[in-house]
């Protein structure tokens, strides 16, 4: 019998009329009645019910059992972190699922109607399974296949979330909508419209193509500047409306001007992502995108700047916000460098930005319960040991199962680099043997001596030069040699290769570690924070020694790590200054009070008569008194 099919009681087992909203609690109480499923059946299910509640960290008696209150509770976190594995996690949604069906508290969509039907008989098996929940769901609203619009998929979203448990909503969307989008390809018949975005993001933005063909234009040339540092790479069309020139007068010539240096790829792509939140925060407070046909427009009148900047910080809830900072911020070059406004204009816009940027001056809260876990002798033990266990079951698994050992070779190499030189991410997977590796040959064996990140390549334009490990140098000879010409195409220059000459993707290599860690070692990591666990664990032993942190982690000053790590180096400092004070307590002579003898009249105390040892003594003593 399938969990996946909802089972109703039947004749005496009739299930009474369940109240609007079922606790987890009421739920065991009637599994237990279900005497038409066997003691061991009933027993598994009530232990899946008790598991959720234990993820959720909420009691059972007050814990509803819905779709919308588990998805958001339990299902988005990582049941490792809860010691129960992956296996054991799928046998208890499997249960959970059957108890919701047969409660009737989760309902699955009426069956395909013909038209739908049509459309998932023409479709590969594959793409039919990931559209079935969406075809269902658009069946039985009536919504033909050739009218579905991106409302129509908004509106799916909000009933799967609400109506189904599901694992991971955004992963499930964007691969509903891409199968969709695949289908309206390779059907024409069936004129499917294509779908927009699908994913649920915590910010918003307009999408390029979204905007004014004349402003996709400016952003364009914008990105184009940031990439290059010589004005005579720019054509003639890169110089802008010129009513408002750099002193703020009428008809002043402005010639834009180009960075110093070259920004980075993933620093221009931050800039252009922070003034599309702009726009659309200047939409949603009531300007029209057909009126923002330029990035000057997101400035004149000047006011506007302050309420975009003032409505992203009231929609992070906070008097403080980074997210609004940093739109203030690309608004702020943007008005310097691009557009020429007054520097007057520009100065206000620099003190709107302060009014709502997040001045650190140690470590996060939250970074800080973060790196915690990770710092405790068990699981520093295990995660540095990590990478050595996942090599050798990559080597053992390559004959079976090449896949498997690809990415369990692939993890151990990725954890190690991360561990060990605490590059970036962007540097980790963008490494290259015949850009970054300085090498020596000893006859026909090769070995690296140093990795060399040059300056342009580098988030502070700071050099990375760095001496390789000798098992630094094993795992990327075996990773050479065994595991990666099975993934890497041909020509492909990367040492984590991602398709066709690509490198791997930032966000794929930091899931992969991620996913690892938490099965293996029961943490919730991502390869950032393993950085910050580099820096942490050695000032935990070094307490004060911000320049070796430096020098590590490729920061310009010391400043940096002061203010990254400053909570966690100095807790360190304390407790060992509190150890040197018990030691010293230690080493110490013990002082032993001399007792003192009584004297007669003296503070009430009455005269103790001389024992037999004393009596001589004190007659001596009396002796040479009087004498």
């Amino acid at each position: 019998m399938s969990d996946n099919t909802p089972i109703l009681p039947s004749g005496n087992n009739e299930q009474p009329a369940l109240p609007p909203e079922i606790t987890v609690s009421e739920a065991i109480a009637l599994v237990a009645t279900w005497i038409d499923l066997s003691a061991a059946r009933r027993s598994v299910l009530i232990s899946s019910l008790r598991t959720i509640a234990r993820i959720a960290e909420t009691d059972a008696i007050i814990l509803a059992l819905s779709p919308a209150v588990l998805n958001a509770q339990v299902l988005r976190k990582a049941s490792q972190l809860y010691g129960i594995s992956a296996p054991s996690m799928s046998t208890t949604r499997s249960g959970v699922r059957f108890v919701m069906r047969r409660l009737g508290v989760l309902h699955d969509p009426k069956p395909l109607n013909d038209t739908w039907a049509a459309v998932s008989e023409q479709l590969p098996n594959r793409v039919s399974h990931t559209l079935t929940c969406l075809m269902k769901y658009l069946s039985q609203e009536g919504v033909a296949p050739y009218t579905v619009s991106d409302e129509n998929f908004a509106a799916f979203q909000a009933w799967v979330l609400k109506n189904s448990l599901c694992r991971n909503p955004s992963r499930m969307f964007a691969q509903t909508r891409y199968a969709w989008n695949k289908a309206s390809r390779t059907l024409p018949g069936f004129n499917l419209p294509v779908l927009g975005a699908a994913r649920c993001r915590s910010f918003s933005s307009v999408p390029l193509e979204a905007m004014d063909p004349a402003l996709q234009a400016e952003i364009a040339r914008l990105a184009h500047r940031l990439r290059s540092s010589d004005l005579d790479l720019l054509s003639d069309d890169d110089v802008l409306d010129q009513d408002v020139g750099s002193n703020g007068q009428e008809g002043a010539a402005f010639q834009p001007v180009g960075p110093r240096r070259p920004l980075t790829a993933l620093t221009i792509e931050g800039r252009i992502r922070h003034l599309r939140q702009a726009i659309w925060a200047l939409n949603q407070l009531g300007v029209p995108l057909a009126d923002i046909r330029s990035l000057r427009d997101l400035m004149t009148p000047l006011n506007r700047v302050r309420d975009i900047i003032r409505f992203m910080r009231d929609r992070s809830g906070k008097d403080k916000s980074t997210s609004a900072a940093h739109v203030a911020e690309a608004l702020r070059q943007v008005a310097k460098f691009h557009i020429g406004l007054s520097d007057e204009d520009v100065v206000r816009i620099a003190r709107w930005k302060t009014v709502v940027d997040v001045k650190y001056t140690e470590m996060t809260e939250r970074n800080q319960r973060r790196l915690e876990p990770l710092l405790t002798p068990a699981v520093e033990a295990a995660i540095l040991a990590l990478p050595e266990v996942l090599m050798n079951e990559a080597v053992e698994l390559l004959p079976a199962s090449p896949g498997r050992a690809v990415s369990a070779a692939k993890r151990a190499l990725g954890i190690h680099l991360t561990l060990f030189y605490a590059f970036r991410v962007s540097n980790v997977v963008t490494l290259r043997r015949d850009r970054h590796f300085i090498e020596t040959q000893n006859g026909a064996r090769r070995r690296i001596e140093r990795f060399f990140i040059p300056a342009s390549e580098v988030k502070n334009r700071q050099i990375l030069d760095r001496l390789v490990l000798s098992l630094t140098n094993e795992l990327i000879a075996k990773w050479e040699t065994h595991f990666r010409p099975l993934i890497a195409a041909p020509g492909n220059p990367y040492l984590f290769p991602g398709k066709e000459d690509q490198p791997m993707t930032r966000q794929a290599f930091g899931d992969s570690l991620k996913k690892i860690v938490i099965e293996r070692v029961g943490c919730e990591i991502n390869p950032h924070i393993l950085r910050h666990r580099a820096a942490v664990a050695y000032l935990k032993k070094h307490p004060g020694e911000f320049e070796v942190v430096r020098q590590v982690l490729g920061h310009k000053t010391d400043q940096t790590a002061r203010r990254s790590y400053t909570g966690p180096e100095r807790d360190a400092a304390f407790d060992r200054f509190d150890q040197s004070v018990l030691e010293s307590m230690k080493l110490r002579h013990p002082i032993h009070a001399k007792k003192a003898r009584p004297i007669s009249g003296k503070c009430g105390t009455r005269p103790t008569s001389p024992t037999r040892s004393t009596r001589g003594t004190a007659k001596g003593q009396g002796s040479r008194r009087h004498g």
